[in-house]
């Protein structure tokens, strides 16, 4: 069972159950008592910032629709240029920052 921590908090309290029988002998336990208690879980500052930024991140769509329905309208109407050697600066500079 996993359970979604969000919030501030730097301690949250997690319910838990554990299951507990008396049988020892390897047969079948006919009745299994579930006991309740509460784990503690402290989140880091390095948590806490992967949480805000994971919360940022979704809130940034992964698709600008303008920018893409204006490039389609540009090729449309035949205003859309490539431009060779701009790209392959571009592809050099990467592949110069990767190490390659």
């Amino acid at each position: 069972m996993s359970q979604r921590i969000e919030g501030s908090p730097s301690t949250v309290s997690v319910p838990s159950y554990r299951a507990t029988s008396q049988a020892s002998s390897g047969k079948p336990v006919e009745a299994i008592a579930a006991t309740r208690s509460t784990d503690t879980v402290q989140l880091t500052d390095d948590a806490k910032s992967l949480s805000a930024l994971h919360k940022t991140l979704d809130s940034i769509p992964t698709v600008d629709h303008q920018r893409v329905a204006s490039i389609k309208q540009a090729v449309t109407e035949g205003r859309y240029r490539i431009d060779a050697d701009a790209i392959a600066s571009r592809l050099s500079h990467f592949e110069w920052q990767r190490g390659g």
